[in-house]
């Protein structure tokens, strides 16, 4: 696939048919589950931004998986769901205001305007994700379940970078993420580069502020990327990112919910999650194509991944 073209974005058990309900904010320390993220927690659909739509909407006008899990999980009627995502936060930006990310507080992939200052967020808050997380699990008891998936755009900034240095050359492009993912180990294989390095680095050091800063000892779920494509590249790199984030999580007893294989499963035998309707479409058949973003149809397999390791959960205690 063409570097100019190439996209990547986040990840997937089996389908929920979820009605709509209407978002809620949550009131300061009356929420029992707080989600953290970027544009997949958030439910970001480009086709109710410009130029698609005529009109900018508020963040109200967006629904992630987080309101589904809520939602099957009996909370947001009590206006327990504290939505704190942020659409382009990387895993730097999450820890450091300043840190690049890709259009939360910096310009987005197409030159978007910064999210968190014009459309603006669910929940509010000042400073930095991490901070509003670790002041509010200190501060709220009742918090007992935390849910994220960062790193998507710490991938997504690779891709562009490659994009740019490729110039339109697909075999420089992908000899560009090789390099910026992965290193020859002596004996052959492949370990995690420079990227997946700080990656592991920055989760590292969000969970140990989530369970020894913050005291949080409830359920922690972290939701796997999917590959929004069949490329082998993409896959492959979002396969690898996950296996990031399994690894750095299990010391701190987070639960994996595997959304890559959700995807992966019900994408059918060509692999393409468009095709099989788990991608907001951006043209109709014939000519299909999608955005990186999960359809409704998508975001309900999501929360049924996350959903499901909670039950699970439930169901040992």
């Amino acid at each position: 696939m063409a570097a100019t073209t190439w996209n990547w974005r986040t990840a997937g058990a089996v389908a929920l048919v979820l009605t709509f309900v209407p978002v809620l904010v949550a009131e300061e320390k009356k929420f029992t589950y707080l989600a953290l993220g970027d544009s997949i927690a958030f439910g970001v659909d480009p086709t109710r931004l410009p130029p698609i739509s005529t009109s900018v909407p508020g963040p109200e006008a967006f629904t992630g998986y987080p309101e589904r899990v809520a939602e099957v999980l009996k909370l947001l009627q009590a206006k327990k769901l504290a939505n704190a995502s942020c659409p382009g936060e990387s895993s730097g930006s999450f820890l450091t205001f300043g840190a690049r990310d890709l259009g939360c507080n910096d310009v987005g992939p197409q030159g978007q305007p910064p999210w968190k200052p014009t459309i603006g967020l669910r929940t509010s808050y000042a400073g930095t994700q991490m901070e509003f997380a670790q002041e509010q699990l200190r501060r709220n008891e009742k918090i007992d379940l935390v849910t994220w998936s960062i790193g998507g755009n710490d991938l997504s900034i690779v891709q562009k970078d490659c994009g740019l240095s490729a110039n339109g050359d697909p075999a420089a492009f992908a000899a560009c993420v090789r390099q910026k993912l992965f290193i020859e180990t002596p004996a052959g294989g492949l370990a995690p580069g420079e990227v997946l390095q700080a990656y592991a680095a920055n989760l590292t050091q969000i969970l140990t502020r989530i369970r020894a800063g913050a005291e949080y000892r409830g359920t922690l779920v972290l939701l796997t990327y999917y590959s929004p494509s069949a490329d082998p590249l993409t896959t492959g790199a979002i396969f690898a990112l996950n296996q990031v984030m399994a690894g750095v999580g299990a010391p701190f007893g987070a639960k994996i919910a595997d959304g890559f294989a959700a995807f992966q499963m019900a994408s059918g035998p060509d692999g393409d999650p468009c095709r099989a309707g788990l991608l907001v479409e951006l043209t109709p058949r014939p000519n299909l194509s999608c955005d990186i973003h999960p359809s409704v149809k998508g975001r309900n397999l999501l929360a049924a991944a996350v959903v499901a390791v909670v039950d699970a959960k439930d169901k040992r205690e």
